[in-house]
Formats: C-alpha cells, sequence, structure tokens
C-alpha cells in the first residue's frame, strides 16, 4: 500500500510535494515526484511507498514505461500480477522489477484501460498518457482503497487522502448538505460524497477520464446476482467454496515481508487464520482487542477476547492482546484526523489500536474477515429482516400491544436485557413497514423526527424529499428483481461495505504504514457467491450457512456457531461515562449555536433521554460528538 497524490492541468512541484508529504505515512519506506510538461498540459505526481513486494529500489514511483510516455502512481496489491507478468513477457513485454505496480504499465500498452477488468486485487492508482494527453484514475471493484479529487475548470487535484488535497488553499471547505445528511442518518457519507462539498469519491469499480477536450467516467465493473437460480448441489458448493478460500488466502499471503493477521475469534477471522497458517511455515502473528469487563456487560456482547486465545492457542501463533483502557478522549481527535470524513462508528478505534500495535511488531500487512458479512450474509439486520416477515403475520392488535410494552422498557441502561430490549425496539419500529423502507429502518441511526429535531426548518424539504437515504434508494431500485437476501447483500456492498468498513480500515492501517488485506472480497468468491441461491447465504436463522458448511472441520464447532459479536468498541460504556465530559463541553448549547449546524435545545434533549434510559441515542450522539470533532480539525484547522 502507498500514498498517491497528483494534480492534471498544472506543473506545479511545490505544491505535489506538500501534498505528497502529507500522506507520509501511507508510505515511511520512499518517495518520489514527478512533473510531466507538454506544449498544452502538464500533470505532477507524487508517491509515499510502502515496500511490500520487489523491496528493491526497482519499486519506486511515479514508475515508467521504457520511453516515458506512460506513468503510472499506484496503491494497492495486485494478487493475480504473477499470471498477467507471464501473459505479457510471453507478448514481448520487457520488466525491470518484480513489483505488480510495472504489470499496470505493460498492461495499459497491451489492452488499453480496458485491461483494469482483468485485474484481481485492491487499488487505486493514476495513469498519465502523455501520448494521448489521457489521465485516468481507477479504483478497485469494492472500494478497499480510495481516491479523491477535485476539480476546477481545467485543473484537477486527486489523492489517496482529503488532506492532500486540502495542501491547496483554494479548495472550499464547504459542508455538504447531502452528505450531512447521509452521515447523520447512516454515521457516514455514501459514495462518491464527502462532507467536504467540492471533493468527491472515484467510485468503485470505475474509470474517470481526464482530457483535454473531455472528461468520462466509466465503470468497468458491477455487482449482480440472478434473478433465478437453478436447483444445486449443497455439497458441492460448500467443497467448491472451500476450494476458491484456500486458494484465495494463498494467493493473498504473497509477500516480501511477514503477514499477520486481525484475529477476533469469531468465525471469519478463524477461518483467514485456519487458512493461512497451512501457507506459513513460521507462526502467524495475530493481534485481537479486548475491553474491559464492565464493558463487556454494559453492551450485552459476547467476549471475544477468550475465544481468540482459543484459537490463537490452536494455531500456535505469536499471539498479541491489546486491552482497551479509557483513553478514548485524547484517542479520537488523533483518529477523526486520520479518517478525514468522520465515520461514527467505534470499531474505527478499535482498527487503529490494532494497526499501531502490528507496526510497533514490524508487521506491515495484516489479513482481515471485512466483507464477511456483506458477502456471506451476516449481519443482525439480514436476520432482522428475514424474521420480520413472519413478525408481518401477527394480528396488528398483537403488535400494537408489544409496541406499547416495548416503548415502556429501558433502552440505554446496561446490562444484556436491556441491549435485548434495546434491538427489540429496533425491530418492532422499522418491522410493519414495506422492504426498503425496513431495511433502510434497520441501518438508520437517526430517523426523519430526530434528523428535523437536530436541523430545523433549513433541511425540511430535503429530509422530506428523502435526501438522506437517496444512494440506498438507488441501489434498491437497481434490485427490484433479486431475492430480498441478495438485495440486502447488493446494498451492503454497494453501501455500507465501501463508504463504512473499508474506508476506516484503510485510514487507521495507514496511518500507521500498515497494508491490509481482505481475502473475502476477492473478485472469485465474490464471483462465485453472487450465484449461490439465497437459501444457502442464512438457511432458518443460521446467517452464513454455507460459508459455514466449506469451513466445517477447519473450526470447532462451538467457533462456527458462537454468536455474533461486533468488531466494535463499548460505546455505550464511553457515552455515559469516559467521554461525557467532551460531551458536555462540544455539544454543550453555545459551543452548537456558534457553530450553526444543530438545534441545540433538540441535542440536550436526545442527551438527556439517552441518560435517563428512556432511549437509546448514544450513536446517535457518538455522531454529532464526531461531526463536531471534525469541524474543529477540518473546519476551524485545529491540530488533534
Amino acid at each position: 500500500m502507498c500514498g498517491i497524490a497528483g494534480i492534471w492541468g498544472e506543473a506545479n512541484e511545490e505544491l505535489i510535494r506538500r501534498m505528497t508529504e502529507t500522506v507520509s505515512h501511507r508510505g515511511p519506506d520512499d518517495c518520489g515526484i514527478k512533473v510531466c510538461t507538454l506544449p498544452d498540459q502538464a500533470v505532477s505526481l507524487g508517491h509515499r511507498r510502502l515496500s511490500i513486494i520487489d523491496l528493491s529500489p526497482a519499486g519506486h514511483q511515479p514508475m515508467t514505461n521504457e520511453d516515458e510516455t506512460i506513468w503510472v502512481v499506484f496503491n494497492g496489491e495486485i494478487y493475480n500480477f504473477p499470471e498477467l507478468r507471464k501473459n505479457l513477457l510471453a507478448t514481448g513485454h520487457q520488466f525491470r522489477s518484480r513489483t505488480d505496480t510495472e504489470v499496470l504499465l505493460h498492461g495499459y500498452e497491451e489492452w488499453g484501460i480496458d485491461f483494469v477488468k482483468k485485474l484481481n486485487g485492491i487499488f487505486a492508482f493514476a495513469l498519465w498518457d502523455s501520448r494521448r494527453r489521457m489521465l485516468h484514475l481507477v479504483r478497485d471493484r469494492y472500494g478497499v482503497k480510495p481516491i479523491y479529487y477535485w476539480k476546477h475548470n481545467h485543473r484537477l487535484l486527486f489523492a489517496s487522502e482529503i488532506k492532500s488535497l486540502l495542501c491547496d488553499p483554494n479548495l472550499d471547505r464547504e459542508v455538504d448538505r447531502e452528505a450531512l445528511l447521509a452521515y447523520l442518518k447512516f454515521r457516514y457519507c455514501p459514495e462518491p460524497l464527502t462532507l467536504f462539498k467540492q471533493v468527491r469519491k472515484v467510485p468503485p469499480g470505475h474509470v474517470m477520464t481526464f482530457g483535454v477536450d473531455k472528461t468520462s467516467s466509466s465503470r468497468f465493473y458491477e455487482l449482480v446476482f440472478p434473478d433465478t437460480h437453478p436447483p444445486v448441489d449443497e455439497r458441492a458448493l460448500a467443497r467448491r467454496l472451500r476450494e476458491l478460500l484456500f486458494e484465495t488466502v494463498r494467493r493473498q499471503m504473497i509477500s516480501d515481508v511477514p503477514v499477520g493477521l486481525f484475529l477476533s475469534g469469531g468465525v471469519d477471522s478463524g477461518g483467514l487464520l485456519a487458512m493461512a497458517n497451512s501457507f506459513n511455515p513460521v507462526p502467524l502473528k495475530t493481534f485481537t482487542i479486548g475491553f474491559r469487563r464492565e464493558d463487556q456487560r454494559f453492551e450485552g456482547q459476547p467476549d471475544d477476547i477468550r475465544y481468540a486465545r482459543e484459537l490463537a492457542r490452536r494455531f500456535k501463533t505469536d499471539h498479541q492482546e491489546i486491552i482497551l483502557e479509557p483513553k478514548i478522549v485524547d484517542l479520537l481527535p488523533s483518529v477523526i484526523w486520520h479518517l478525514e470524513d468522520p465515520i461514527a462508528d467505534p470499531a474505527a478505534i478499535t482498527s487503529y489500536l490494532i494497526c499501531q500495535a502490528a507496526r510497533q511488531q514490524d508487521t506491515k500487512v495484516l489479513l482481515s474477515g471485512q466483507g464477511g458479512d456483506e458477502v456471506f450474509c451476516g449481519y443482525p439486520w439480514h436476520l432482522a429482516i428475514h424474521l420480520s416477515r413472519y413478525y408481518d403475520r401477527l394480528p396488528k392488535a398483537i403488535r400494537a400491544s408489544l409496541e406499547k410494552l416495548l416503548n415502556k422498557l429501558p433502552a440505554a441502561k446496561g446490562g444484556p436485557l436491556t441491549a435485548t430490549f434495546r434491538r427489540l425496539r429496533k425491530f418492532n419500529n422499522s418491522a410493519s413497514l414495506e422492504f426498503e423502507d425496513r431495511l433502510i429502518g434497520f441501518l438508520s441511526y437517526a430517523y426523519g423526527e430526530n434528523l428535523h429535531g437536530l436541523l430545523g426548518e433549513r433541511y425540511a424539504g430535503s429530509i422530506s424529499a428523502g435526501l438522506p437515504e437517496r444512494t440506498h434508494w438507488e441501489f434498491l431500485k437497481k434490485s427490484s428483481r433479486w431475492h430480498y437476501i441478495d438485495r440486502m447483500l447488493h446494498l451492503d456492498m454497494g453501501t455500507f461495505l465501501p463508504s463504512l468498513n473499508l474506508a476506516y480500515t484503510d485510514k487507521t492501517s495507514m496511518a500507521f504504514g500498515v497494508e491490509v488485506r481482505v481475502p473475502y472480497i476477492d473478485n472469485e468468491v465474490v464471483d462465485f457467491m453472487s450465484g449461490v441461491p439465497p437459501e444457502l447465504k442464512m438457511r432458518g436463522t443460521t446467517r452464513k450457512y454455507l460459508m459455514k458448511q466449506a469451513l466445517r472441520g477447519l473450526l470447532p464447532a462451538h467457533i462456527l456457531n458462537r454468536k455474533k459479536a461486533g468488531f466494535g468498541a463499548p460505546i455505550r460504556t464511553w457515552i455515559v461515562s469516559d467521554l461525557k465530559e467532551m460531551i458536555d463541553d462540544l455539544l454543550c448549547e453555545s459551543n452548537l449555536k456558534r457553530r450553526g449546524f444543530f438545534e441545540p435545545h433538540y441535542v440536550s434533549r436526545l442527551i438527556q433521554e439517552n441518560a435517563s434510559g428512556r432511549h437509546d441515542y448514544n450513536y446517535l450522539i457518538y455522531i454529532l460528538l464526531s461531526f463536531e470533532l471534525w469541524c474543529r480539525v477540518y473546519l476551524d484547522k485545529q491540530t488533534p
């Protein structure tokens, strides 16, 4: 992994140097600058290198072809580069390095920009073709690696991180109205939005081309599911999935530096460990994070750490545990600075600490189970949607009585029973809606009443018109013909996965120069699972059914079948304890009035009702707190 930056339409060595240095944490091993000038066009390219494959100077970037007519800056890994390299050698191309980067140059020479369809990997790169006067920005299928851009007239800035673009003082830091609404509702900004109105992301699976005469954007990949499924042999599918997973892990273990693993103790990370262990001649380094016992009780979550210990012992790993002590007030501003868009998921803090520990142990590559829930059907809302179809059959009188009962039960106090009440209340609030509204309801952390209360009349029309969930509706309209399980997975893969999970994983890992690989969203695995009948993704109340069949025998039965625990942090404890003083300070009436985004009296009401246990507004309060910290870092330009 690396950090890239560039300017199309201007030769500006001083600016590109600052843009590149700003993301030095992404690539501490090497740096490079190239300014290309032509009579009618100029491009400035910058690169920070994290050396993973071919650690020699031959991997230096920006990298060019033999006649220096094509230049590339690349962030990512191409897992099938050995096969592509072999094909290109057979057609006469010569290589000067063992890197996957050079495959991009010769692949473009041989096949044109359509060569990106052949790539299996995680990548974001910029390719400058001086003969055609074209700059191509490319992002991988699922959005694992980010690339941001700002276009103003005939000038374009692009980079791995927004903070590089902000090196140009001409970039206006105005907040994007639609992005803010979506952020409040879902706790992240969906692709291609960012909270900066003038900054956008290259969408996953897209090539954006900038030339003298025109700018274009084209999709080279789109996830699709079949309308119908023929009869299948379940055992044969499980065997084939197992083969694919082993091959994927083997492919993604290729590295000239040691590879470690996020270990949560669940089926996703446990499965990766079992497979990776068979390819590694030395003990793998594994990293787990744990919490104080009282924090676990408050959240109503199972304790991951004892399962992780069991798996570490079983596979004889070099295991390290990080116990998260209450230092969140010190950590949060730094995490927000690295996230850039405030992703209000406390899992970002967990990821940040694990990657910090990995780097301290000289581990530059980590395997992660990210994507397992989206590909194999593992989220709580998948089960909730499934169960709500049966709930619909209950008489209205019974549902009304249940609603009255649930609304009287505490929602924000500690303990496993309260956690159950909380989930039941959320289930009941959305269960009787139409499928699309029901699903969006399960995914929401702020509802219409909350948004109106927070933002007042200024945003009333946009809220009523459905602007906060516009991106989600666009995905749901595309999937209208598919089975409801496939529709959920399609929505997750297009929104939650790239904009939340992969976004915070990229930023928190690259904060320490650590590369995270995600085998469960390998091209071949996703292609295979998209064709699997929905009833083999979730059978009855068993989520990830086919995956568990494929992993049977690799993991103990109690690990395969254990209750899912989210990869997160004890946010409900923090809101009423460690973060309470910060919340009182940053979300006070005078500060909210000065900032001008939210109605102070409504924020006060949220905090009071959450403290009383009447409503569970913990995540919404965390969303507001993260936004205010983001404003201080990026609008007020306060150094964290």
